[in-house]
């Protein structure tokens, strides 16, 4: 009768030395796959803002280069950790992001002037508040003056 018990209470340890060290390797392997898809979401966001940045720089520059009247429009998809954007001193672009370890700027420095319209603008900042917005936006670039190029979300 006590062999049995003893059977018993040894199988039973070994199911949970099992159970614990499947706990073991899934727990630790979970955090790990959990960490790496956040870190990439973030890595893809980052890699987003940054072609969407240099694409409205760049046009800016071959539109002020083209001559006034030169338009283009873009169209762009805005991510949604965007929460502001801002041309700063008329050379930088700059976009406000939520990450995971808070807010942080990304800049875009463009070699023309480039502006919004006047009712966004105070002293030297000027908002494009439409850029802030989640979502497919068009953009239209223009040559409006002989020394810069505004920038307009449509």
């Amino acid at each position: 009768m006590e062999e049995s018990h003893q059977v018993k209470a040894q199988s039973s340890l070994e199911y949970l030395l099992i159970v614990a060290l499947t706990f073991a390797i899934i727990v630790p392997t979970t955090y790990l796959f959990y960490n790496y898809s956040r870190e990439s979401s973030q890595e893809i966001t980052d890699a987003q803002i940054t072609k969407l940045g240099r694409s409205i720089v760049d046009s800016a520059e071959s539109i002020f280069y083209s001559g006034q009247g030169s338009k283009t429009v873009l169209e762009l998809n805005i991510p949604d950790s965007v929460y502001s954007a801002l041309i700063i001193d008329g050379r930088e672009l700059v976009f406000n992001v939520t990450t995971t370890f808070g807010v942080s700027e990304i800049v875009f420095f463009s070699s023309v002037n480039i502006t919004t319209l006047s009712q966004n603008c105070n002293a030297n900042v000027c908002r494009i508040p439409e850029l802030g917005n989640s979502g497919l936006k068009k953009v239209k670039i223009e040559a409006a003056a002989k020394d810069n190029v505004r920038i307009e979300v449509i």
